[in-house]
């Protein structure tokens, strides 16, 4: 907390007091990650990881939800997906380590991130018959509806004996 001088007026105190509450207003809105929808369960927040959301595509396909995400630098095996209550949970961690060793000296650099997203779904699917499939940096899930809406059909064909 700043000391104040009453005995001397100071012009710029205003001007301080002002910049100290604009910085507590930026501290509070900076601070941690992003007040995005991963942090909704089942993911927990722990400190110091940095998370990003993925760019999501959603396509309606008549009998089943398609979504598409951009992942890029991610293992397959890094992937998560999960689906509760109608609601989409995608985790995918980026784990990049490299070591150099040269002339006895070892240096080595880690960086970790990832991606998270919450997805919630426009209609209800079957969870148990989605598939998923990635490639190249993209992910593919497909999710069958669970009442997909049938076209009507233009009229009734009768066929002639």
């Amino acid at each position: 907390m700043r000391r104040r001088r009453w005995d001397i007026w100071d012009p710029f105190d205003i001007m301080r007091e002002l910049q100290e509450e604009i910085d507590e207003m930026f501290n509070e809105v900076f601070k941690g990650p992003r007040l995005w929808s991963y942090r909704r369960e089942p993911f927990e927040l722990r400190e110091g990881e940095v998370w990003r959301e993925p760019f999501v595509d959603i396509f309606d396909e008549g009998g089943e939800i398609v979504v598409t995400a951009e992942l890029p630098g991610v293992d397959k095996k890094d992937i998560k997906i999960k689906i509760k209550d109608n609601v989409l949970y995608l985790e995918a961690q980026v784990r990049k380590e490299r070591k150099l060793e040269k002339e006895g000296a070892v240096r080595v650099e880690r960086y970790y991130s990832g991606y998270r997203r919450t997805i919630k779904l426009p209609v209800e699917v079957i969870p148990e018959r989605a598939k998923a499939r990635y490639k190249n940096g993209i992910l593919e899930i497909k999710l069958p509806k669970k009442h997909p809406e049938k076209k009507e059909e233009e009229g009734f064909e009768i066929k002639i004996e």
